[in-house]
């Protein structure tokens, strides 16, 4: 296991300067490859089921864009938010018709109002501050006018301990990645990683140490943090509106807030 020292001072790089590879990085993590096309697909049947109204969605902390170039191809008017410069840069040049916003969860400011929100894959947990979160809520409850998507990891499944190793490729890079956590009482998830980077091409291996800090929050708060004129309409385990939600068995907690 990483020492503590060894994480001092550290961003999480593979949403900053290392964010080429996050797609690669994400697929090897959750061992599927191309799992957003299901996950966009959800989220439409999410916004259909409440209303066929919906066209303004912003993607908060959508990183690359893999969830927002699809809901763009289907016709929606996308923004997607991310404090990564790298990765919005990413996102610009895959999907040159996004609009994007560089800002923080913690700081957020935007003055535009959307029919939409949607925050996935366990971004939301990255604030850790309750002022931060504070700001991020306050926020979605007065920008958003129907529609509210919240994805974690049903962190209730989780060992306090945990170490494992992964390894995957694309056409340019071979990674191993070790990854070790421990979960506070309190629900903060403290993950360390060891990344080896393989490139075919110069045929050279860098050693790069990573890690992150995860908030997780019990839907009882979420529903707190939005308050009286926000409605939790749905409670779904999976990315299937036929997932039902088991705090024991679920591999994700996915609430669906409708506007009063």
């Amino acid at each position: 296991m990483l020492a503590d020292a060894d994480i001092k001072d550290m961003k999480t790089k593979i949403y900053e300067n290392l964010a080429d590879l996050y797609s690669l990085w994400r697929d090897i993590i959750s061992g599927e490859k191309g799992h957003e096309k299901q996950e966009a697909d959800f989220i439409v049947d999410v916004f259909k089921r409440h209303s066929d109204q919906i066209r303004k969605v912003i993607d908060l902390g959508g990183g690359i864009g893999l969830h927002s170039d699809l809901l763009l191809r289907l016709g929606y008017d996308v923004t997607l938010l991310d404090q990564s410069k790298k990765a919005l840069t990413i996102a610009k040049q895959n999907h040159p018709k996004l609009n994007l916003i560089c800002d923080s969860f913690e700081e957020i400011d935007i003055k535009e109002k959307y029919d939409a929100a949607i925050c996935m894959w366990s971004t939301a947990p990255y604030i850790c501050s309750k002022e931060g979160r504070k700001v991020f809520y306050n926020w979605l409850k007065t920008h958003v006018r129907k529609v509210i998507i919240l994805d974690e990891a049903n962190f209730y499944t989780y060992p306090q301990e945990f170490h494992k190793v992964y390894l995957g490729e694309d056409g340019e890079n071979k990674i191993k990645i070790v990854r070790d956590w421990i979960i506070t009482k309190e629900n903060l998830r403290k993950t360390k990683y060891l990344y080896e980077i393989f490139n075919k091409k110069s045929n050279k291996t860098k050693i790069i140490k990573d890690a992150e800090n995860q908030q997780y929050l019990s839907v009882e708060i979420l529903r707190k943090y939005l308050g009286s004129d926000w409605k939790l309409q749905y409670l779904f385990g999976d990315y299937s509106l036929q997932s039902q939600y088991n705090q024991k068995k679920s591999p994700r907690i996915i609430t669906v807030f409708q506007k009063n």
